[in-house]
Formats: structure tokens, sequence, C-alpha cells
């Protein structure tokens, strides 16, 4: 028995010994050809060449490193493939692997954008940028989800934005107002349309890769802190003189506004609405009271906004912001800058709804704003969550 049981101990001594031969691990990185970056969450798969078997596969982590463990075979097949960027392969004999396992992927025809997160509230220099943002973008046209950066340790990221996509990019960090920005590439005649960014060099520089146009484009994206009393213009919300009602080319800002909205569910706003000083004090408090229901009154009947998360109120002429005051000699135009609507923050939740939602899930799923607010009660924060409110 003794025999037995040292024979079978051997057998798989033996076994092991010869996976051990059998195995070889080839491991590498993949960056972008262009800028020399490296490139997470690509595909390496890595094929039986002859019966185009799938041998092993892997994905690069967040600095563009894989690994995997290959059968023996005679002649293989590897093969690199992220979305927006051309496939490489390679077919050859394992010391042939070996010596490509560092790759570089070349972009598509479209546009590198290399983007800088920044704090609003001061100049663009070095020292105050803003590390530790969660970045994501998310691709409309395609329906995928193309990038993650859970918590990106510097300020800096690029992406390659390819012709006929419109994309989504979603900018987060703790203590700010979660950023949206859409950019479209050559859809619906937009060749370059970016909502929401701006630009640190407009320059685009004409490549040439694979007999298309590659262009590289400089952005910041600004990030404004969190602060109760804060306040924000809402540009090109005017309105009619005397009137309160919606004007037509006011719906698609307060439709932005609405988004915006959804994307901050832990801030509760007051809506400020201002007039000029047209009319006597008492009748403009009253007008601008209407006109601030009004915008209320669309985004929550509309728009689907929480109603317990926004307020409005009407400030007349108190707070102009031109000098036309009783009795100037002012033009319309400077009569409707001062008919505005402001957006206050009143009160902040610690704890971001969001926060743990993906892009794509804000995206995709149009009920989730509406599971959200559900969990919100008023008066009653979410588990875990404070409110912070105007004294």
């Amino acid at each position: 028995m003794k025999s037995v049981t040292l024979l079978f101990l051997g057998f798989i001594s033996f076994g092991v010994f010869a996976q051990n031969l059998t195995f070889q691990t080839l491991d590498g990185s993949v960056k972008n050809e262009k800028n020399g970056n490296l490139l997470p969450e690509v595909v390496v798969s890595v094929y039986d060449d002859k019966s185009d078997k799938l041998l092993a596969k892997a994905v690069t982590d967040g600095s563009g490193a894989y690994k995997m463990s290959l059968p023996k075979a005679e002649r293989y097949r590897f093969e690199a493939k992220k979305s927006t960027y051309f496939i490489a392969e390679k077919i050859g004999t394992f010391q042939d692997l070996a010596g490509y396992k560092d790759v570089a992927l070349q972009n598509k025809s479209g546009y590198i954008f290399d983007v800088t997160v920044f704090d609003k509230a001061h100049q663009h220099d070095a020292i105050n940028s803003l590390p530790d943002c969660k970045v994501e973008i998310y691709n409309n046209t395609t329906k995928e989800q193309e990038l993650t950066i859970a918590q990106n340790p510097k300020s800096v990221f690029n992406f390659p934005f390819n012709e006929g996509n419109h994309y989504t990019i979603l900018v987060r960090k703790p203590g700010y107002i979660n950023r949206r920005i859409e950019a479209y590439v050559n859809v619906n005649g937009c060749i370059l349309c970016i909502d929401g960014m701006g630009v640190q060099r407009p320059e685009v520089v004409a490549l040439m890769s694979h007999n298309n146009e590659l262009g590289y484009f400089l952005g910041n994206i600004d990030l404004d802190s969190i602060a109760v009393g804060k306040k924000f213009i809402i540009p090109n919300i005017y309105y009619d003189f005397d009137k309160s009602n919606i004007r037509a080319d006011a719906a698609p800002i307060l439709n932005k506004l609405a988004t915006f909205l959804k994307d901050n569910p832990s801030v509760k706003v007051e809506l400020g609405a201002h007039t000029d000083t047209r009319g006597t004090d008492a009748y403009n408090l009253t007008l601008s009271d209407r006109r601030a229901a009004a915008a209320v009154e669309y985004l929550v009947e509309k728009c689907g906004i929480n109603k317990d998360n926004i307020t409005s109120k009407g400030y007349g002429e108190t707070e102009l912001i031109n000098g036309c005051v009783n009795g100037a000699n002012c033009a319309e135009n400077e009569h409707q800058m001062n008919r505005r609507t402001e957006l206050k923050i009143t009160a902040i939740m610690d704890v971001d709804p969001l926060w743990n939602h993906t892009l794509k899930e804000i995206i995709e799923d149009k009920n989730l704003y509406e599971k959200i607010i559900k969990l919100e009660k008023p008066g009653q924060p979410k588990t875990g969550s404070k409110v912070s409110s105007m004294k």
C-alpha cells in the first residue's frame, strides 16, 4: 500500500512538472503608438494559428500591463484589440511573440483629446489642477462605456474620439459638482462639436494614419466646488417683457439644466428669477416670482426633476448686473441681461447617491434618477448621508 501511495505521489509530481514544461508565461504592455501613453482595458488574445482555438485571454490593467499562461503550440496568433484603435496582430512562434509582447496600437481616424482637470475657482496653473478624479467616457453610438478610471492619480487624461461617434464624458470628484461633457465627431453634420469644455489652445494638428486624418486637441475641464449659497447664472433663459411664459429658445437650456440636476442629485437648489427695472418694484417682484415658478414647473413637469430638491424665488429688480437702473436709457438687449435666471445651492448631501453608479447606468437606465429620489424622502436623508442646509 505504501509503495502504491509513493507511486501515486510520484505521478502527481511528474504531472506538475509536465504541466510546468507545457505552459509558458507571456507578459508585456500595450501603449498608444502616437503619444506612448500606456493603455488600460485592451483585450489581448492568443490563438492556436492552425486550429484557430483560443488559448488565452487577458485585459491590460490601469498601467497597460497584461500577463497570461500559454500552452505550447507550434504557431500562435497574437491579437490586441481596443475600441477606437486598429487591431494589432502577430503570427509566429512563442519566441516571436516574446519579441512582440510590448505592443503599440494606432488610433482610428478622429481626434486624440488631451484633457486637464482644474479647479474652476483658480487660474489654469499646474498647482491648481485636480488629481484623483473619477473619469468615465461612454460611446452613445456603440452603447459601450469605453473608459473607466475610478481614481485618476493625475489631473490629465487622454482618449481618442473617432469619427461617426457621439461621446459623453463624466468627471466626478468628492466636494465638486459632477461635470458632463458631450462630444460629437462627424455626427449629423457636426465635424467636431464639444459641449461643455473649454479649449486651452484651439489647435488641431493634422496627422496621417491609415490614409485618414488624426487630429490632436488640447482642452480643459473646470470643476466647480460645492458650497451652500453658491450661485450659477443660467445663460440664455430669457423672458419677454412683462411675461412669465417659457420662451421656445429657453426650453433647450432648461433641458440641459435638468440633465445637470439629475447628474447632481446630492444638491438641493433654488431657482431665482430677476427682472429689469421697467415697472414698479412691487410688480417686478411678483413678475419674477411667476417667472421662477414657471421655470421650476417646467423642470418638474416636463423633465421629471424632484420637486423636493428645487424651489423658486423671485428677486425682481433688486440684483441688477448692469447700470440699467430706474430712469437709465438702455437698449433692449441691456434690459434683457437683467431678465436672467440663477441657480443657488441651498443644501448638500454628504454622500452622492450616483457615486456607485457607472456612466453607462446613468445614461441607459432612464428610471435611475427616479429610483434615487424615491430613496431620498424629504427630511429623511438616505442612510449614511447627512444634509447641510442654509441657516
